[in-house]
This record gives C-alpha cells, sequence and structure tokens, in this order.
C-alpha cells in the first residue's frame, strides 16, 4: 500500500512539474497573458538565487505574493540581493491578482512593471491614479518601464484621480 501512495505522490509531482513547464514555455512564447499567469500562479516556482543565464526570456517566478517575468539571462547565484522588486532590469512585474485595469480598479504600479496602454495604474508612492497612454502608440500595447507612473507624467501617463 505504501508503494502505491508514494507512487502517486511521485505521479502528481511530475504532473505539476509537466504543467509549470508548459505555462513557462506559453509565457515565453507570449501566448499566456498576464491574466492566465496570475489566474495559475500556484504554478509558478518562487524565485531564488539562481543561475538564469540558459532560462528564456519570459520566463515566470513569484517573489512576495507577485509574479515576475525574466527580462536579462543572468546568474544570481550568491547574489540574494538580486530579488526581482530589486532589480527591476532583470525582471518584469505582472500585476497583482484581481486588478482590471479600469478606472474604478487599478493595477498596482511596481517599477520594472510590463504596463498596458489604455489601463488604469494606482501609483503605491503617491496614491493617485494613472492612465497609460503615449501618442502613437495604440490601446494594448505594452512597454516595461523602470519607473512609476509619478516620475512619467506627459511621457507615458496623464494623472486621473
Amino acid at each position: 500500500m505504501a508503494d502505491i501512495v508514494t507512487m502517486a505522490k511521485d505521479e502528481l509531482k511530475a504532473r505539476g512539474k509537466a504543467d509549470a513547464a508548459a505555462l513557462a514555455a506559453r509565457a515565453v512564447s507570449g501566448e499566456a497573458d498576464a491574466q492566465e499567469l496570475l489566474d495559475k500562479q500556484s504554478m509558478i516556482p518562487t524565485w531564488r538565487a539562481r543561475d538564469c543565464t540558459q532560462v528564456p526570456v519570459g520566463t515566470p517566478y513569484q517573489w512576495q505574493g507577485m509574479i515576475y517575468k525574466l527580462v536579462q539571462p543572468h546568474d544570481a547565484t550568491g547574489n540574494e540581493g538580486w530579488t526581482p522588486d530589486a532589480v527591476p532590469a532583470l525582471w518584469a512585474a505582472v500585476s497583482l491578482p484581481g486588478e482590471t485595469g479600469t478606472q474604478d480598479d487599478p493595477i498596482t504600479a511596481a517599477r520594472g512593471m510590463e504596463y498596458t496602454y489604455g489601463l488604469y495604474y494606482l501609483d503605491p508612492e503617491d496614491g493617485q491614479i494613472y492612465l497609460c497612454t503615449r501618442t502613437g502608440e495604440s490601446e494594448g500595447g505594452k512597454i516595461v518601464l523602470q519607473y512609476l507612473p509619478h516620475e512619467l507624467v506627459a511621457q507615458y501617463f496623464e494623472v486621473v484621480g
């Protein structure tokens, strides 16, 4: 009986790894959008200082309740301080679960976040709501910015409330 339980646990673990790998591949290819990543957050591994030199750009990791996608391969082995929130040149933050990006339900902004033109963001430093907009860019387009909205007013954001 113990062998059957062990085999079942091993099978579930293998399926979980395969499902997580499939989700990561969909994130890398651009097929898995932010909402899918947020919906399947439990499948995304937690960041730890590791060698990411062979990890594809776009691979998602969790850190302190947020999801980040790899922007630049690097080796963080032995660099515990290279957390996704501390090194935005290496990581792009994905918005928090449940935030729709409407004016009534803005997305909490973060440094290194992938912003979407036409969505609303709450800047955690000043509490203001901002619309991500830029002349010549169409709604739905995306850009990774290393700054918060209040730092880029009239360039990438306009104050809404």
